[in-house]
């Protein structure tokens, strides 16, 4: 006599192809629609992410603990299974390949605003946030998106890199105190060298040409890394402000009265026009700095180079820019701030004004 039990296992095994191919022929009529959805679904949850970051540096190690579970998973449903072809191991690699596609998106509009704050518009490295913010647009894009992540190595490979390399670089020299540019070497050669296991399997890394290969590439994202600093943002640091002052109590570190944009000339009666530039990160960061001058449009002055500890409350450098005797004074003065390695943090512009008190 048949249970209950039995006799309903039994209607699911008869009904269960006929079910299938329901699921396949919706799939195949509406999965444009539903995608198409779902990446405005992103983009819109992508730009939260992007809002809700504001100013929350707390959340960056969970980035990094999502980012390298999303690289666990990808490397042992993606290599480990390739032999197995059930069904279920299907949907999990579809599962897997998804959960992916929304860790890239959310970590890009995560770090995005991190990356504008130390960003100066415009300037070679805001060309950096350009790309970051078209990759996370493009992660959005499920279609094509997932497209280029199955049938494209050297895509999957450097979407990956891009992405641990943007989020590694910013986290190292909060994590280990160290200086910013080094932080940028050692994230290079840790996103390629955790890029390769994604796209080769473990037999063929292991050969001696394929490690050769692997150096040389390692090497070339630190060279890459060191020609291209100059369009990296210094993250994290960050310039707050520039006030100009004629004069400048060098014991104290206080002016006697500044000045943000518009300076009058009957204030410049000391031979010179100093910049302060207060840099902010969101905790106690060495660095060097120094400050560049240029009046009208050219390169008049750059200061000596200092180190100092960045921090959440604002560490303040000054320079002074010379104004010569008989010389008629410049209409115009940009103070921009460097690293010692090249990075920009950030400049100001100052419009020498008659009058006083810049009216």
């Amino acid at each position: 006599m048949e249970s209950a039990g039995d006799s309903f296992r039994s209607r699911l095994q008869a009904r269960w192809p006929l079910l299938l191919a329901r699921l396949e022929t919706l799939h195949a009529r509406y999965s444009r629609v539903f995608w198409t959805l779902h990446s405005i679904w992103a983009l819109l949850t992508g730009v939260a992410v992007l809002v809700l970051a504001h100013n929350r540096y707390g959340y960056l190690p969970w980035v990094i603990a999502f980012l390298a579970l999303t690289w666990a998973s990808t490397l042992f449903f993606s290599r480990l299974t390739t032999a197995l072809s059930s069904r279920a191991w299907r949907l999990a690699q579809g599962f897997v390949s998804y959960i992916t596609r929304i860790m890239y998106q959310e970590t890009l509009f995560f770090l995005i605003p991190f990356y504008s704050y130390s960003t100066t518009f415009p300037s070679w490295n805001s060309c950096y946030v350009v790309v970051l913010a078209s990759l996370a647009a493009l992660s959005c894009y499920d279609l094509v998106f997932d497209r280029l992540l199955r049938k494209s190595r050297v895509f999957a490979m450097s979407f990956f890199s891009v992405v641990s390399f943007s989020a590694l670089q910013y986290f190292f020299p909060l994590l280990f105190d160290i200086k910013v540019h080094l932080g940028a070497y050692l994230a290079a050669a840790l996103a390629v060298l955790a890029a390769v296991p994604l796209a080769y399997p473990w037999r063929e890394i292991r050969e001696p040409r394929r490690l050769a290969v692997i150096a040389l590439a390692v090497a070339a994202a630190v060279g890459l890394v060191r020609l291209a600093r100059p369009a990296i943002p210094p993250v994290p640091l960050r310039l707050l402000k520039v006030r100009f002052t004629a004069a400048f109590d060098l014991h104290t570190h206080t002016p006697s009265e500044d000045f943000e944009d518009r300076v009058p000339a009957s204030v410049l009666t000391t031979g010179r026009l100093f910049a302060v530039a207060t840099i902010f990160a969101p905790n106690d960061l060495r660095t060097s700095v120094s400050i560049r001058f240029f009046a009208d449009g050219k390169a008049v002055h750059t200061s000596r180079t200092v180190d100092v500890v960045a921090h959440p409350r604002g560490f303040r450098v000054y320079d002074a820019l010379p104004l010569r005797e008989g010389q008629p004074l410049p209409h115009s003065v940009v103070a921009e701030v460097w690293t010692a390695e090249g990075q920009l943090i950030g400049r100001a512009k100052a419009t020498i004004v008659a009058g006083s008190h810049g009216h």
